[in-house]
């Protein structure tokens, strides 16, 4: 599996096809999953496709650090990972706070960014969404600060039973490497449980959907933007409206779906991960075309 060393960290990444370069983003913990190899396979034949895992998923490295959030830290290895490939020109594509990353990229570093897919932006101010960011965040925060890093990895390795439970388990699951085991119960759990909220303080923000920049800000993006909602409980096309509004050269993608929170949280994996690409991938390709030829 290809692999680059960026800021001391391995990060794992396959890249499909020739052309303009498309990178497909999902959440920090999406990984390369049946989704990114459907997107990768479809754009391929037209485009150089690039997915990823990010830091502290999949086969990755793992790196705990003190940024903003665990979206600016994809952020920052996403552009060491372009740079040490050569790529200066570059979409961004991303589902669900994948769409959130690609736009904090066309912030922090517009240089490299040739254009911005948000399909289905996120409401993570829901109940749902609040209980998935406590699962990710929250629990382990409280862990680390009432005891050690050894008590974090025994919770992640066997959290309460419940729906969310298997969000808990990403620490566990990098402790499974020997290495990176020794590298997280040297860790400081006050500084880790620091971490944790702050990361999950900004992921509960009400405007995650457009990666809590301001107006002025999002005025400042000048790249072409597609945003596409595929409408349901948690990606509404109320948010999604918004930022087509107040982005200066954001194109519009009308859904034809309105998903469930059954099909959303309850499907299988693969199921979930595929989630409605298909129906993305028409206006995707057609807005790569046509700024293409611009």
């Amino acid at each position: 599996m290809p692999k680059i060393n960026v800021k001391s960290i391995d990060i794992v990444y396959e890249a499909f096809g020739k052309g303009t370069t498309v990178f497909w983003l999902q959440s920090p913990w999406g990984g390369r999953n049946p989704g990114a190899y459907y997107v990768a396979g479809r754009l391929s034949n037209k485009y150089r496709t690039i997915i990823w895992d990010s830091p502290n998923t999949g086969q990755s490295g793992n790196i705990i650090k003190d940024t903003p959030s665990e979206w600016h830290l994809c952020c920052e290895y996403i552009y060491g990972l372009c740079k040490a490939l050569g790529e200066t020109s570059v979409y961004f594509v991303g589902n669900s706070g994948g769409g959130e990353m690609a736009l904090l990229l066309a912030h922090l570093y517009p240089e490299i960014v040739k254009g911005v897919v948000m399909y289905r932006p996120s409401d993570t101010t829901t109940s749902i969404e609040k209980a998935i960011t406590k699962a990710r965040y929250y629990d382990l925060a409280e862990i680390a600060e009432q005891g050690t890093m050894k008590d974090v990895l025994e919770y992640s390795s066997n959290p309460p039973e419940s729906r969310w439970a298997e969000i808990s388990r990403w620490v566990y699951k990098l402790a499974i490497n020997p290495k990176a085991k020794d590298e997280l119960l040297s860790y400081d759990s006050k500084k880790f449980s620091y971490i944790m909220k702050k990361w999950g303080n900004w992921m509960s923000q009400r405007g995650f959907y457009k990666a809590n920049l301001d107006d002025e800000t999002l005025r400042t993006i000048k790249v072409p933007v597609l945003i596409n909602p595929a409408i349901d409980p948690f990606h509404t096309e109320e948010i999604a409206k918004e930022l087509y509004e107040k982005i200066p050269n954001a194109k519009w993608a009308p859904s034809s779906i309105i998903r469930s929170e059954r099909e959303m949280y309850g499907a299988p994996g693969e199921e979930h991960n595929f989630g409605g690409l298909p129906d993305l991938m028409p206006h995707l390709e057609k807005f790569l075309i046509e700024n293409d030829s611009e």
